[in-house]
């Protein structure tokens, strides 16, 4: 036991101040990085969410192996009116208090597709869609702004609920309301889609 105690009992009051200033950043470290693995791990989801998790990890637009949980759900450097530095910084280090609220989704989502609301066409191919037009400039048919938002158009972007999941709009959605009124006919495919289908089938579209 004195091998042990010997080397502490020799040491200056500085040294031993050292040793502890050390063992206590190294305890706060672990602690740090444990919390936060616990805290971001989709096991921890699906104890209580069993089923949305499993969607989100079989996901066509945001799949596990890209995109966590806490990336969409916990707070993301959200100032409180009291500017609690203090609270920022731990939900920073441990992200938790996770929402499913569309306010912070919409944050989440603007704040990784940085641009979307100026982007006049998709980069892909897939299908005509102006998100400027949908988001910032478009009018509905009393001619109001439309004030949409990207859950309006894509609400199970990561958890994809029927058949033929996509990250893209259906054409039921698309046509819901007075929205494309105009376009509702089966010879119009060419107006959002940049080739003819075959058939319409909105369900798989």
């Amino acid at each position: 036991m004195q091998r042990i105690t010997n080397p502490f009992t020799q040491m200056t009051r500085g040294g031993l101040t050292g040793l502890l200033a050390v063992l206590t950043l190294a305890g706060v470290g672990v602690f740090l990085v444990a919390a936060r693995t616990i805290n971001t791990t989709s096991a921890q989801c699906a104890t209580c969410h069993p089923n949305v998790t499993a969607q989100w990890q079989h996901s066509l637009g945001h799949p596990a192996e890209r995109v966590t949980c806490h990336e969409c759900h916990a707070p993301h450097a959200e100032l409180p009116a009291s500017l609690n530095v203090v609270v920022q910084l731990r939900d920073a280090a441990i992200p938790e208090k996770y929402r499913a609220w569309d306010e912070r989704v919409q944050a989440r989502c603007e704040g990784c597709h940085t641009g979307i609301r100026g982007a006049k066409e998709e980069a892909k191919k897939l299908i005509r869609l102006n998100h400027e037009l949908h988001l910032v400039t478009g009018k509905d048919p009393a001619g109001e702004p439309l004030a949409m938002a990207c859950l309006d158009c894509h609400r199970t972007i990561a958890h994809e609920l029927g058949p033929g999941a996509t990250n893209r709009p259906k054409m039921s959605g698309c046509f819901a309301g007075s929205c494309h009124t105009e376009d509702r006919n089966d010879t119009n495919c060419r107006r959002c889609h940049y080739q003819q289908l075959l058939e319409a089938n909105p369900e798989v579209i």
